[in-house]
């Protein structure tokens, strides 16, 4: 098939490696450090694939780690000048396992499609948890912090890997949980990836009518993904002969506590069946800043910063008390940066940990009255129906502000907003909408016009409005108590009214339900691990004492020093804080710092920014 003009000036103006990695034709492991242009490749390939591949009539699916990743591949993609509408499903994987395996062909099997309101929610999952460890005796062990732990053993279960490691009387409790799921004619969000790599392995007709559909496989942050994705991926390509493009970073594997490993990466790279390439050049970072970084993580990987950037800002401040100075410090920087004419929303404060350091960061920059969004404040119910709503405030509180500006704030905030498009709104309340077993609107172009009722009005909702108003607007425009109400997930059957409820007893403003969005004017206030797949302009990051970053890991009732792996996972989460910056990277440290508690840990800067140091030629410390 012939590529189009578009995809090939796009192809054209790709770096050979990426280049490379699109059109090779068979299985590709894309190893991608930060700001190599990774969803620039994916997406080119997808295009590619779509374009000159397969045939009209079938498509591409592409797992992503989280909802927003999907969306911007998805609109990246739809952007792209190929025909993509109905041929890319871009989901997570949880996502992707209940709509395209489970949903999709479990009836096919004898194995029913979940109903309303058996997906169980957080509360619902440590409930049956809690029955199950009190079934095997240790009904002392509390569900609601071995959550993880149950994870990790049932995966284990899932892979048939060894179980040495847990707690036998755990062990039997994860397998009575799975049980009683499905006595109970439940699932949680574990078991849809469990049960789809089942229905895979055992069922030939599923695995050809998944090839059928879907050719092309491509799966993005792979380092992230556990033990059953990867069975799942192999179940996909050795039974069913997908063809699979797998992109991932070793150095950015940072969620080992949930079961993730990037051996899974590794093992998938040594394939003979699968081509291994890297992407060598950083779009992002300055390469004062990718070296200061690679120091950091101890394993040079001789990155490169793109042809004629910038060198970019290292900066390491002393401060010479505890973790006020180090608040104080952290909004001297940020005034600067804002003094510079940088974006309140390209500047990130990134700390490893809740504590004394987020409490005081938090306190100074109230003071200030410095505009920030920290995403832990006041914790919004979760599900795929609250994150919708979400978006939408989103997308209404950031017109409100552009429309607000004028002259050149106003062309910047143009130029930096991302708030979601009424398109991809417009996609998800589909989704939403399907399954929930809702009946199809009578247009296609209801649903986009029902968004741009509610979200673009003639006379905007100010952001500093009462959020419930907007939000019982909302919900009628959209029949959203519909799709509450039918379905299958229980966080989403009462996401609504706990939206509402908070909207009630805090007094939210419309701002207050945009959280988790790049709503411009407020600098990000966030954990290492919350940034990860983020750049900004300048980065700050406070706190970078021992006894803090590394810190010690919990262990029941008590701490413990982190093992070898979590040290070193540890280290990677400092590799990804640092990594997010464009511009400028600022390290405060100090000698100690107070706990909770008022006393004074005289431990010193962090050994990671000490090995750093050493690390660097001389030229750059």
């Amino acid at each position: 098939m012939q590529v189009s003009d578009t995809l090939l000036a796009e192809l054209d103006s790709l770096h050979p490696r990426q280049r490379a990695a699109v059109l090779h034709d068979g299985n590709v492991v894309l190893r991608a450090g930060p700001g190599s242009g990774k969803t620039r490749t994916l997406v080119a390939r997808i295009a590619y694939v779509l374009q000159t591949q397969i045939s009209p009539f079938r498509g591409v699916a592409c797992i992503t780690y989280t909802n927003p990743a999907a969306e911007e591949i998805r609109r990246r993609v739809h952007r792209s000048g190929v025909r993509a509408e109905g041929r890319i499903t871009c989901s997570t994987v949880h996502a992707f396992c209940l709509n395209e395996i489970l949903r999709a062909f479990g009836h096919l099997t004898g194995q029913p499609a979940p109903e309303a309101g058996h997906v169980l929610s957080k509360a619902a999952i440590e409930a049956l948890l809690q029955r199950c460890f009190d079934q095997v005796g240790i009904g002392e062990v509390l569900a609601q912090h071995r959550v993880p732990q149950s994870t990790k053993i049932r995966r284990a279960l899932a892979c048939n890997e060894a179980l040495d490691s847990f707690d036998p009387r755990e062990v039997q409790a994860a397998r009575l949980y799975d049980e009683q799921l499905i006595l109970r004619g439940e699932i949680d969000f574990e078991a849809m990836v469990i049960r789809a790599v089942h229905l895979v392995r055992e069922h030939a007709h599923v695995r050809d009518l998944l090839r059928a559909r879907f050719p092309h496989l491509v799966v993005d942050e792979y380092q992230d993904l556990g033990g059953v994705l990867h069975e799942l991926v192999l179940a996909l390509r050795d039974l069913a002969g997908i063809t699979v493009f797998a992109v991932g970073d070793t150095d950015q594997s940072v969620y080992g506590f949930t079961g993730a490993d990037a051996k899974y990466l590794t093992e998938l790279a040594d394939r003979e069946d699968f081509r291994d390439l890297e992407l060598e050049v950083n779009y992002r970072s300055g390469q004062d800043i990718i070296t200061a970084a690679e120091a950091a993580l101890g394993f040079p990987r001789g990155r490169l910063a793109c042809e004629g950037a910038p060198p970019g800002d290292v900066n390491l401040e002393q401060v010479e008390g505890g973790l006020q100075d180090h608040a104080r410090v952290t909004c001297d920087l940020v005034e600067q940066a804002q003094s510079k004419g940088i974006s309140p929303e390209r500047i990130a404060i990134l700390y490893p940990a809740r504590g004394r350091l987020l409490d005081d960061v938090r306190r100074e920059l109230t003071r200030r009255e410095l505009d920030f969004r920290h995403e832990g404040d006041d914790k919004l119910p979760v599900g795929s129906l609250s994150r919708f709503v979400q978006r939408c405030a989103a997308r209404a509180v950031t017109n409100y502000q552009i429309h607000a500006a004028s002259g050149a704030d106003r062309a910047d905030m143009l130029r930096r907003a991302q708030a979601p498009s009424l398109a991809s709104l417009a996609r998800t309340l589909t989704t939403l909408r399907t399954e929930a077993r809702l009946a199809p609107p009578s247009s296609r172009l209801f649903l986009p016009r029902a968004l741009q009722q509610c979200l673009d009005p003639e006379e905007l909702y100010p952001a500093d409005a009462p959020a419930l108003t907007w939000l019982e607007q909302l919900r009628a425009g959209l029949a959203l108590d519909e799709v509450a109400a039918g379905h299958p997930d229980q966080d989403n059957t009462s996401s609504l009214d706990g939206l509402a409820g908070l909207c009630r007893s805090k007094g939210f403003v419309l701002q207050d339900l945009a959280h988790g969005e790049e709503v411009v004017g407020k600098v990000l206030l966030a954990t290492y691990h919350a940034a990860k797949g983020r750049e900004f302009d300048t980065v700050v990051l406070p706190g970078l004492l021992q006894g803090l970053i590394p810190r010690d890991v919990p262990s029941g009732k008590q701490w413990r020093k982190p093992t070898a792996a979590e040290l070193e996972e540890q280290r990677r989460t400092f590799y990804v804080a640092l990594t997010r910056a464009e511009s400028t990277v600022n390290m405060i440290v100090g000698p100690g710092y107070e706990t909770k508690n008022g006393y004074w840990m005289s431990f010193g800067p962090s050994d990671f920014v000490i090995e750093m140091v050493r690390r660097l030629p001389e030229e750059k410390t």
